[in-house]
């Protein structure tokens, strides 16, 4: 019986420690570095900056296998990066709305295709995509830009 008792203590405890290594964390310094930059490329935005007129905004690429590819917008008021999370509503089999807050992160399978959306605020969003892969990790900084449909908006669309 002690056996037993052993060997599910020992197997709890191994689940809960590795549940804590593999999520990223809910916010990250604005002065923070990465360790390489090689786990993915960004094919959307091609130049890590953009501006549209819609209120999300679709992040894609590619890199390797395994590695967790996790979204962060930057907040003014502290400083930080924070982890975006969006939401899904739908109609649970009782007919009652329900919403689900999923964070925008996913793990790169074998197509070795990622992609990713944010909510974009009005004028200039700072966008910071971590992927992280083992002990390394990479950082890349977005600017993307929404703009509301007015005329002033329009023009400098057109000369950006």
């Amino acid at each position: 019986m002690k056996k037993i008792f052993s060997f599910f203590l020992v197997a709890m405890i191994l689940l809960v420690c590795s549940i804590g290594v593999f999520a990223s964390p809910e916010t990250i310094s604005a002065d923070v570095t990465g360790t390489t930059s090689d786990l993915i490329s960004i094919t959307k935005p091609e130049n890590q900056k953009d501006s549209t007129f819609n209120s999300t905004y679709i992040i894609s690429g590619y890199g390797m296998g395994g590695t967790v590819v996790t979204l962060y917008g930057y907040n003014p008021q502290t400083g930080l990066y924070e982890k975006v999370y969006n939401a899904t509503e739908f109609v649970d089999v009782n007919g009652a709305s329900q919403n689900v807050q999923t964070s925008a992160e996913v793990t790169i399978g074998t197509s070795g295709l990622f992609m990713g959306s944010v909510n974009l605020d009005d004028g200039e969003n700072t966008i910071l995509v971590r992927a992280a892969n083992g002990d390394k990790v990479q950082l890349m900084k977005l600017s993307l830009t929404k703009y509301n449909y007015n005329i002033i908006d329009l023009i400098k669309s057109l000369s950006a």
